[in-house]
């Protein structure tokens, strides 16, 4: 069966960094901040919405003009209230698609196969998420018909995680559906990886 429900990117980026010295969504790889990277990754969906919070003043400036910002004032609530914040300004028939926004090692590729499997899933999986051997990433691809749930739960994960027969999981061959970093020492990690993938 072929759904064409259009996919909203939602693009987590309100969060403190507290480990860092500068915001996540700025922090640069090959000249390009991770915010850039993510928006670019999402090139033939909707037009990302990218969730602000804490350093707000400072990212939005580097907001890609294909991106719309918005605030989430409530940021210091968590994750969950980004998301929130986000699904009030989709579409309510529109699909949506969680990314974080420090997962910089993510591809194109991967988020295009995500899509394909959504677009051709059995009407009774309302998510599909990649999996890397035998552990979970992101982003996850959501159906409008559970945007509701969001609004009635503590977490994210609750939500995802509740039915596990809603879950469509796809394989992919890439790491990169988890690495994320949060502190110096993980930003380099990635920032290396990230280099020597561009020199191959």
């Amino acid at each position: 069966m072929k759904h064409h429900e259009k996919i909203v990117p939602i693009i987590l980026a309100a969060g403190r960094s507290k480990r860092l010295p500068i915001p996540k969504a700025l922090a640069e790889f090959g000249g390009r901040t991770a915010l850039a990277i993510a928006v670019e990754n999402c090139v033939g969906l909707e037009t990302p919405v990218v969730i602000l919070g804490c350093h707000a003043r400072r990212v939005r400036r580097a907001v890609p003009e294909e991106a719309r910002a918005i605030l989430n004032r409530h940021w210091r609530k968590g994750q969950l209230s980004s998301l929130q914040c986000a699904l009030r300004r989709v579409p309510a028939k529109s699909a949506f698609l969680i990314y974080p926004v420090d997962q910089p090692l993510l591809r194109k590729e991967t988020i295009r196969k995500l899509v394909r499997v959504f677009r051709a899933r059995m009407s009774s999986q309302q998510i599909v998420m990649p999996r890397h051997r035998r552990t979970d990433g992101h982003p996850v691809i959501i159906s409008s018909a559970m945007r509701k749930e969001f609004f009635q739960a503590k977490t994210a994960r609750e939500v995802v995680y509740r039915r596990p027969e809603r879950i469509r999981t796809v394989k992919v061959d890439t790491a990169s559906v988890y690495e994320d970093f949060n502190s110096p020492e993980s930003y380099r990690v990635c920032l290396r990886k990230y280099l020597a993938r561009k020199k191959r």
